[in-house]
């Protein structure tokens, strides 16, 4: 099947889950479709996803990172264990860009991250399970089985000494008047790290997305949700400031995770802006290439 057909296909049955009255067949309906996939240039988006569909998953991440990561800074990375199973925190103002932009930060260090992250990526690119441990963040579709995954994943990930990243919040940051207020955090967080004594390395990311998004977020939630792979795209011009914390060890937390989770949570919040030493984009750069290369994790089963 040609690349870009396939890519409809697997993009396509996302978005009619989103918002799939833009799928009703009514004619203004129809219209609404053909502008917004205009707007939210998705002919682009499967332009790109027919590239990646056979690539491995470091060079997807490496591809995507040089397109829209262009301007960083960075303060702490000296708090990324080099080594060893640890468990960073994070906020999560922008979506999948989040997670593209710690990943460049987190390879300076070390390769063998993995991300907590919405399971429909696999749909997308299933080789992506070598970085994602898969999630279902909707209360309504979460289930013992999708559990138990996450949880073996979890288990073996950190098992082989792997460091993984979670957005506790699971979903993106909400805007009120010009400011972004991070949503209420899942004590899952907190629970993992206890139960599989992994140091917790708290991180604050400072971004937004585009005027746009926020445009239609306060016009319907579905129609926001589709503009999540074009607020990848347009982070070209995106400033992402990052603080890193100062490791906080398990058997500090509180036994109920919910105690737990909002410690963590305002250990996140209150990181400072990044000083003026810290690091910047070419710096982050050049430590992940001046690094040895290291065999890359297999997919966990």
């Amino acid at each position: 099947m040609d690349a870009r057909e396939d890519m409809k296909r697997r993009l396509d049955p996302l978005i009619l889950e989103r918002a799939p009255w833009l799928f009703s067949g009514r004619w203004h309906h129809n219209i609404a479709r053909q502008a917004l996939m205009w707007l939210l240039r998705y002919p682009r988006t499967i332009e790109l996803g027919a590239e990646f569909r056979d690539l491995p998953t470091d060079e997807i991440i490496r591809r995507i990172s040089q397109l829209i990561v262009r301007d960083l800074t960075v303060e702490g990375l000296e708090h990324i264990p080099a080594t060893g199973p640890a468990l960073i925190v994070a906020n999560h103002p922008t979506g999948i860009a989040d997670g593209i932009v710690l990943s460049a930060v987190i390879s300076a260090v070390r390769d063998d991250l993995f991300i907590y992250a919405n399971h429909d990526i696999m749909r997308i690119l299933p080789q992506c399970a070598s970085l994602i441990a898969p999630v279902e963040w909707r209360p309504e579709k979460r289930s013992h089985a999708k559990t138990r995954v996450t949880m073996d994943y979890t288990r073996e990930a950190l098992r082989r000494g792997r460091i993984g990243l979670i957005f506790p919040s699971g979903r993106l940051a909400k805007r009120r008047g010009l400011t972004l207020h991070e949503r209420p955090w899942m004590a899952s967080a907190a629970m993992i790290a206890r139960k599989f004594e992994a140091p917790i390395i708290p991180l604050r990311i400072r971004a937004r997305n585009s005027a746009l998004f926020y445009l239609l977020d306060a016009i319907h939630p579905t129609v926001r949700d589709v503009t999540l792979f074009n607020e990848v795209l347009n982070k070209t011009r995106q400033p992402f400031r990052v603080t890193i914390g100062a490791p906080i060890q398990p058997g500090d937390l509180p036994a109920r995770s919910e105690d737990g989770i909002n410690i963590l949570r305002e250990a996140v919040l209150s990181l400072p802006p990044p000083g003026q030493d810290a690091a910047k984009l070419q710096q982050i750069r050049r430590l992940s290439q001046g690094r040895r290369t290291v065999a890359k994790p297999s997919p966990i089963e």
